[in-house]
């Protein structure tokens, strides 16, 4: 069986919330990240949610083919607050990883946000309120 589609090539993005208490907020953001102008794209898919209730936390895990990657433009568009952080093949042209990255931006020390420069978005909170990570797979 041959397909045309076993080169395609895919992005991932876990999307941070700081909220997971109101699922209806979660839901919209990961229907945000589904669709662009009102229209909704086969080539992205929402494959896990999971929300933390102790933590009020919660994680969107997204996928869609690279020519997708306007899905972060999206996000921040939609969702005001949203901060992106590219890494792995998304992270041009340095291609570092999540834990590099993460240590870069002394993310778990920091107690600055504000002076934290996403790729695409605002600068992120104390709160933080979604953080997206993006990586081409």
């Amino acid at each position: 069986m041959s397909s045309s589609r076993l080169g395609l090539r895919l992005a991932a993005c876990l999307l941070n919330i700081s909220e997971a208490r109101t699922k209806h907020i979660v839901e919209n953001i990961a229907n945000a990240a589904l669709g662009r102008n009102g229209q909704k794209h086969p080539e992205v898919s929402v494959l896990n949610i999971f929300s933390d209730q102790d933590y009020n936390r919660s994680v969107i895990t997204i996928v869609a083919s690279v020519d997708e990657l306007g899905l972060a433009e999206n996000l921040v568009l939609h969702i005001p607050g949203c901060s992106v952080f590219l890494f792995g093949e998304a992270d041009l042209p340095e291609k570092r990883p999540l834990v590099q990255r993460r240590k870069q931006l002394g993310w778990f020390t920091r107690r600055d946000f504000s002076a934290l420069e996403p790729d695409l978005g605002a600068a992120p909170t104390r709160r933080c309120g979604l953080t997206a990570c993006f990586r081409a797979l």
